[in-house]
């Protein structure tokens, strides 16, 4: 049997043109683009021999089990799965490319995925976390801004980077997210706390002034002198590289993600509250259950975090099913017991 060689060319054309509709059409970030990049590179490469938009459904269900068998974890292999299923998808519905009339892997199922309560913060570790910050920090202000932030807003740690100081609305109580997730935008109240701790880093610069004395004439020079430990965003400023950026690093510059990462990992280790698979996005999480827990309805949660659908709200709200009991408890129906006397009438109906 001779196998027909395909062009690379062509494979390589269906990626970067697929990649270009997620970047323009759909406002993917770049950091997103890299991954499906990844993931339909190593799809290509399984298929060295084949035209992609050639492929039949038994070829994607080969390459699930190449993916299974490599012991990749389920989230991943339905991730790589959901990458292949949006790119035919691209080309079934694109009039531009008419090759495919089906897409081979319609039919593909995901990965069965365990569920596991997702981690979060309860609100006395968030207050621990806020409490320790303002009394070790060294840079108190700063750092308790940027984490009540994320305890009370929800934001993800992309768009806390991305902030800049003209997205804080004091006058209307909103911050402004801007770009978020699927280059969208949305505004999210801000609670009296967070605004009071965010006027607070941007206002406070010099602290106090000091008084020195020197040799036996014991002469009085006062200086100027920034307390470290509460000192504001105007201490981080680079007069020579001058930026918007709402939380500044010592350098003057905005945060990376990395960077932000380091401070949470510092910070609640200090205070005992690292645990394992413990990151920043359980900041987020917390925040949206704790709303979630006093009562808010679970719509206004998905403009709160700027999630497209509701469904994907189940995998970040800590819900204690003893609640949940209670909750139905509160069923209409719940308290009416069987009428026996109707029951009764019916039987003798029936006999």
């Amino acid at each position: 049997m001779t196998l027909s060689l395909v062009k690379t060319d062509d494979n390589d054309l269906y990626i970067r043109e697929y990649l270009l509709y997620m970047q323009s059409d759909k406002g993917c970030r770049p950091r997103s683009l890299i991954v499906y990049r990844q993931d339909l590179e190593e799809f290509k490469n399984y298929f060295t021999t084949k035209d992609l938009l050639e492929l039949k459904e038994r070829d994607i269900r080969e390459y699930k089990h190449t993916l299974v068998d490599r012991k990749l974890a389920p989230r991943t292999i339905n991730r790589k799965l959901a990458v292949i299923r949006s790119f035919y998808n691209y080309f079934l519905n694109s009039e531009e490319w008419q090759q495919i009339t089906r897409n081979p892997s319609r039919n593909i199922t995901a990965m069965k995925v365990k569920k596991t309560a997702p981690i979060i913060l309860n609100e006395t570790q968030a207050e621990t976390l806020l409490d320790g910050i303002l009394l070790t920090g060294l840079h108190a202000i700063r750092d308790y801004a940027m984490f009540l932030t994320f305890l009370t807003t929800g934001v993800r740690v992309s768009e806390l980077i991305n902030l800049e100081v003209g997205d804080i609305d004091f006058d209307n109580h909103l911050l402004h997210v801007r770009d978020g997730k699927g280059g969208k935008d949305r505004s999210i109240p801000m609670i009296p706390r967070l605004e009071s701790a965010l006027k607070i880093y941007l206002l406070n610069g010099t602290i106090y002034k000091s008084k020195k004395r020197k040799g036996k004439g014991k002469v009085v020079k006062t200086v100027n002198k920034i307390d470290r430990s509460k000192c504001g965003r105007d201490y981080f400023i680079n007069p020579g590289n001058p930026t918007n950026a709402l939380f500044l690093t010592q350098n003057g510059t905005r945060f990376s993600e990395r960077g932000v990462d380091y401070l949470f990992k510092r910070y609640t280790k200090m205070f005992n509250l690292y645990r394992k698979k413990l990151s920043l996005h359980a900041l987020r999480r917390s925040c949206l259950t704790f709303l979630y827990k006093q009562g808010v309805d679970i719509f206004i949660l998905k403009e709160i975090s700027g999630h497209v659908r509701v469904q994907t709200l189940e995998h970040y709200l800590h819900i204690d099913k003893s609640k949940v009991l209670k909750a139905m408890h509160k069923h209409p129906l719940a308290k009416q017991g069987m009428d026996l006397k109707l029951v009764d009438l019916v039987r003798s109906a029936r006999g």
